[in-house]
């Protein structure tokens, strides 16, 4: 008989021919998974945002899925919802020169890593792992962001519009205090996320000014 485990690599072996049923059973299983999932990796982020970003940190990679997946996933939802629901994400409406909702989405997690890197500079942190916690983050609450925004939308048909994307980014900075602060009290995590909010308008401030006295910026 044939061993379930494979003695040199130690994967499990099926005798079993594989089906249909058999792929779609093993894709819900490895997404519902509560180990080693992206359902559980989204799931320890929300509650334990900081343990999850430091075992990536210091070099553990086997047990939460990387940051890289866990955009996937965001950058699949997103997708379906652009498909299937509609061509607008959180009904983002800047248009101008190069300046568009893509292009916002796609400078969002460096500005996100470049504020808490600014805020939190003194810890020690490159903006490298910056840009890890804060891919981690976005891409988390943005999956959960979409799926409250079509719960508004289409079950209690109120809809949320830009201030369910205005809302992510102030939880996204919150979080944040919850993985860079050094102390747990809750008047420090307060004080940090507040920081990082005048950092982090501070930043956009910048850069709309910029953009306007370049003659690239026209926010409708």
């Amino acid at each position: 008989m044939q061993d379930t485990f494979c003695a040199t690599c130690g994967q499990k072996h099926s005798n079993k021919r594989t089906t249909f049923l058999s792929i779609i059973t093993d894709y819900i299983t490895q997404i519902l998974s509560l180990e080693r999932s992206g359902f559980a990796t989204i799931i320890q982020l929300i509650i334990y945002p900081k343990k999850v970003v430091e075992n990536y940190w210091n070099g553990y990679r086997n047990y939460f899925q990387s940051p890289g997946k866990i955009l996937f996933y965001f950058l699949t939802i997103a997708g379906l919802q652009i498909v299937l629901v509609s061509p607008k994400l959180f009904d983002l409406t800047i248009s101008a020169g190069i300046i568009s909702p893509q292009f916002v989405f796609i400078i969002i997690i460096p500005l996100l890593s470049l504020t808490s890197y600014l805020t939190y500079k003194k810890h020690g942190l490159h903006y490298g792992e910056h840009f890890i916690a804060q891919t981690y983050l976005f891409s988390v609450f943005g999956i959960l962001f979409i799926i409250v925004g079509n719960i508004f939308d289409y079950l209690l048909k109120f809809n949320l519009g830009i201030f369910n994307f205005f809302f992510m980014l102030l939880i996204i900075l919150l979080w944040s205090a919850f993985v860079f602060s050094k102390k747990r009290k809750w008047y420090f995590l307060i004080l940090n996320f507040l920081l990082e909010l005048v950092v982090f308008i501070s930043i956009i401030s910048i850069l709309i000014t910029l953009g306007y006295f370049s003659g690239g910026v026209d926010i409708k």
